[in-house]
């Protein structure tokens, strides 16, 4: 268990350079400031655990139409617009918010094929404030699902400065497949057509890769 922990750990990969920075000045600073080897060794464990790396079964099947959670976090809003307005052609946006302590790797919410992969530069807010979706640092994945496309946004935050994104244009994908991963705290905004039935309320935890937040029919 341990070493599987261990082996599915994304810092050895997506985060090499905490890493090195964390490991390579311990006998420097165990040789001139002993005392900092605590907060380092603190670092370094909280960078384990941050990177993890679990492996997640969705409850029900894509066929379904189940639209499963692309993170875990905390549902902190969500928006109808009955004129299906949202990002140009959505009914929904459900907001989650990511704590520095949640698992961070980011799953495909629905089966498809991936679209378009859209990153685009911007500020770094709080995660969590309405505007962020809008004006923050993101990375856009349209996927073209058998029920209409569902667009889900990684958005950076004051402390999550780094999207990582493995997922390409033309990838057919099944539903709950690790795509990427933000670093640190952060937000996804999850867009969806107006053939949805919601699961979630504002305020529910949630988890990536397995709790079903929505049906599309």
């Amino acid at each position: 268990m341990i070493d599987t922990y261990i082996k599915n750990n994304l810092l050895w990969t997506e985060g090499r350079s905490i890493f090195l920075a964390t490991v390579l000045p311990v006998p420097i600073i165990g040789w001139l400031f002993p005392i900092l080897l605590i907060p380092v060794l603190v670092f370094f464990l909280f960078s384990v655990y941050f990177f993890r790396f679990p492996n997640r079964k969705p409850k029900l099947l894509d066929e379904r139409g189940a639209v499963i959670s692309p993170s875990d976090g905390k549902v902190v809003d969500i928006i109808h617009d009955p004129q299906n307005q949202l990002e140009g052609s959505y009914a929904y946006r459900i907001s989650i918010f990511l704590s520095p302590l949640d698992v961070h790797v980011n799953w495909t919410p629905a089966a498809g094929i991936i679209g378009k992969v859209m990153h685009k530069a911007g500020l770094f807010k709080v995660a969590w404030a309405p505007e962020a979706s809008e004006v923050n640092e993101r990375n856009d994945l349209l996927i073209t699902t058998d029920y209409g496309p569902v667009l889900v946004r990684q958005i950076a935050g004051t402390v999550a400065r780094r999207i990582v994104c493995w997922a390409k244009e033309g990838d057919s994908m099944k539903a709950a497949t690790p795509y990427g991963m933000i670093k640190f705290g952060s937000r996804i905004d999850l867009f969806l057509p107006a053939n949805t039935a919601l699961a979630v309320r504002v305020g529910e935890r949630v988890y990536g890769g397995q709790t079903v937040i929505a049906g599309m029919i």
